[in-house]
C-alpha cells in the first residue's frame, strides 16, 4: 500500500494543475451527469506480442506496439487529437524492493505522461480502484477544445516490479459514450510476466 500512496502524490506532478475553480467545477458537474451513460462495446482478446499481459479491446479496433507502449484505436482512426485512443504503457523496474521500485518508477511515469499529454490537460477528479487486484489511481482529465472538451482518464496501477499506465482520451461526446467500454477493458487486463529481477550482488 505504500507504493500506492506514493504514486498518488508523485504521479500528478505533470503540470496538470487547476487554472480556475469555475472551470474545474463545470467539468466535474459534467462528468458526474454524463459518466457511464454509454453501452459496453463487444470486446475481443488482444494478446501482447511479448506475452507480458492479457488484454481485451473493442471488436474491430487496431493495435500497434512501439517499444513499451501499446496503442489501440478504432477502425476509423486518422490520427486526429479528437479521435478515441487508448495507450497501455508497461515498463519493468526489474526490482521487487519497494524503495528501489519507486525510485525507478517515478521518472518512467513522468516521461510517459509528458510525452503523451499536453500541458493544457487538467486533473479534475481523482479516485481509487483496482486493476488485476492491485491498487490503482484513476485521474479524470480534461481540457477545452474548440466549442467542446477533450476528456480522458489516466490509470496508474501500483504493481511491484513494473510500471503499468493506461491512458484513454477523446472528444467529449465520444469519450462519454466510450467510458463504460474503457472500464471494461481495465477489468480485462491481467499481468503475466513483465520483469526479471536482478539477483543481489555477492
Amino acid at each position: 500500500m505504500a507504493i500506492g500512496r506514493r504514486f498518488r502524490v508523485q504521479s500528478v506532478d505533470m503540470k496538470l494543475l487547476h487554472k480556475g475553480w469555475i472551470f474545474c467545477l463545470v467539468l466535474m458537474i459534467m462528468l458526474t451527469a454524463c459518466s457511464e451513460n454509454g453501452q459496453v462495446l463487444p470486446l475481443v482478446s488482444a494478446p501482447d506480442p511479448q506475452s507480458r499481459f492479457d488484454f481485451s479491446i473493442p471488436e474491430g479496433w487496431q493495435s500497434q506496439v512501439t517499444g513499451d507502449i501499446s496503442t489501440y484505436t478504432p477502425p476509423d482512426y486518422d490520427g486526429s487529437e479528437e479521435d478515441l485512443r487508448v495507450l497501455l504503457y508497461l515498463a519493468p523496474t526489474n526490482t521487487l524492493d519497494t524503495a528501489q521500485h519507486i525510485d525507478a518508477a517515478e521518472p518512467l511515469i513522468q516521461e510517459f505522461l509528458s510525452n503523451n499529454l499536453d500541458e493544457a490537460y487538467e486533473v479534475i477528479n481523482q479516485s481509487e480502484t483496482k486493476v488485476d487486484r492491485y491498487p490503482t489511481v484513476q485521474l479524470d482529465i480534461a481540457k477545452p477544445h474548440q466549442d467542446s472538451y477533450m476528456l480522458g482518464q489516466v490509470v496508474i496501477v501500483a504493481m511491484p516490479g513494473v510500471v503499468v499506465i493506461m491512458l484513454g482520451t477523446g472528444i467529449q461526446a465520444d469519450w462519454e459514450a466510450f467510458l463504460p467500454t474503457f472500464h471494461a477493458m481495465l477489468k480485462d487486463f491481467h499481468l503475466i510476466s513483465a520483469f526479471t529481477p536482478t539477483p543481489p550482488q555477492s
